[in-house]
């Protein structure tokens, strides 16, 4: 994926050469295209040569799965842990209203916008629009790229409405009404004039209609100023009641954004593993499990400990505990995220002959529905991808919680029952389920 940068810098850089060379030889526009055409072309047949000649020996490497869940369904990847990320889901629609709240409606009018006076630079804001928009909707995680542009489509909405709110007000009734008072003065003068000329050339019999007929259309011109100067009032006062409008708007619009704004980043601003839930009773329930948990092992386990645990809580385990963890967000080695997956869903007795040359400690989340067990079935896959042993197909179908017909509810496949993590997580918990004492000790329980 680093290769489309180096071609974009590699034909800018011959772009500039043509320049240089257009300016120093003084080519003519349609000599300047045909240098411009057949560098390029010359960049382009070289670039393709190299791609024939180098990829067959494997100088290049793949497309990485995070670069192919963008163009294909994000389960499709061909790598279980990629597919196991939630930020890699598609956006649904209350995201975007989540991260961006009023833009969501005003930055495609803004587009609009850009489209009907396009140039150079709208250019640049239409293409960057259409990409990480197009790019967003294949990835949840990237709605971050869309704010930027998401908010210079936003300001060119609001900027031209409210220009065009002010100059409804700032335009005087002299002002709009003095060109077309100057041109109908004008068409009365000369109408005037032309009478009088005709009036030296005519017959005195003929003088008296001749008069009144003048009269008569100076007349028709007066009623005709009368009703524009009226049209013009209606349809200023119109504009201005629609600019009035308008201004309402975007005030209440701004007050709302800026204050969904300060909540949102108040909420997002919160310790996320302290969390506030509600009874069915309505009584409030704080959960900070997560934080007893790393306290506990900062105060009650060796500086030296290492902790195992699935790398999602790997940062907080080295940031609060203070400990050693096996693995954590920033652990590139599949292979290495892949044995972690395999001693947590393995048998727990092979998993524990992994562990101990590996941990000291080994900390699992118990309770609700994304705890450990339930994410189970997605380690399960990512072990398989390297340890094919694991599962009997790639998605690892018997691992996981299946029907039972007779209870009507969800039960441990047999696969499942025998791995690591549903023994400790369900230890003491779950009838007939407990993690044999000789190798496994309880450090501590949060409640």
């Amino acid at each position: 994926e680093q290769l489309s940068a180096v071609g974009v810098f590699l034909v800018y850089q011959m772009l500039q050469l043509c320049e240089i060379i257009i300016k120093k030889q003084q080519l003519k526009q349609k000599n300047a295209w045909k240098l411009r055409f057949k560098v390029i072309s010359v960049v382009m047949l070289v670039g393709i040569a190299a791609l024939v000649l180098f990829t067959p020996t494997g100088y290049f490497g793949p497309i990485s799965s995070r670069v192919r869940g963008l163009f294909v369904k994000h389960t499709k990847t061909g790598n279980p842990l990629v597919d196991s990320v939630a930020e890699h889901q598609p956006a649904r629609a209350n995201s975007y209203f989540q991260y961006l709240h009023h833009f969501c409606s005003i930055a495609p009018l803004g587009f609009i916008m850009v489209m009907i006076h396009f140039g150079d630079s709208p250019s640049f804001v239409a293409a960057y629009g259409v990409t990480a928009y197009f790019f967003s909707h294949r990835m949840v995680r990237l709605i971050l790229l869309l704010a930027p542009v998401t908010s210079i489509l936003g300001g060119i909405a609001f900027g031209r409405i409210i220009s065009w709110s002010i100059d409804q007000f700032l335009t005087g009734d002299n002002q709009s009404e003095k060109p077309k008072r100057g041109i109908k003065e004008e068409k009365v003068f000369n109408e005037g004039k032309k009478k009088k000329k005709s009036k030296k050339n005519s017959t005195n019999g003929g003088t008296a209609d001749k008069k009144k007929k003048v009269e008569k259309d100076d007349m028709e011109v007066l009623e005709e100023m009368a009703v524009s100067k009226t049209d013009d009032t209606n349809l200023r006062w119109t504009k201005r009641v629609v600019a009035s409008t308008f201004t309402i708007l975007m005030l209440l619009i701004f007050k709302s954004f800026h204050t969904y704004s300060w909540t949102l980043a108040k909420h997002l601003s919160n310790p996320s593993i302290i969390q506030v839930g509600q009874k069915k009773s309505g009584e409030t329930v704080v959960v900070d499990d997560y934080r007893e948990a790393y306290n506990w092992i900062r105060l009650n386990t060796p500086e030296d400990a290492r902790i195992m645990a699935w790398w999602d809580y790997g940062y907080q385990i080295t940031e609060i505990a203070n400990r050693t963890t096996i693995a954590d967000g920033n652990t590139w080695n599949h292979e290495h995220i892949a044995l972690l997956a395999r001693i947590l869903t393995g048998p727990a007795d092979e998993g524990h002959k992994i562990a101990r040359h590996l941990a000291d400690y080994v900390l699992v989340w118990s309770g609700g529905g994304g705890d450990d067990v339930a994410k189970s079935p997605h380690l399960a896959r990512i072990a398989n991808s390297v340890y094919r042993d694991m599962c009997s197909d790639p998605v690892c179908s018997q691992f996981g919680l299946v029907s039972n017909p007779t209870s009507r509810s969800r039960e441990p496949s047999a696969q499942m029952k025998r791995s690591l993590v549903y023994t400790l997580v369900r230890n003491g918990v779950s009838e007939g389920v407990s993690a044999d004492p000789s190798k496994f000790s309880e450090g501590v329980s949060t409640d």
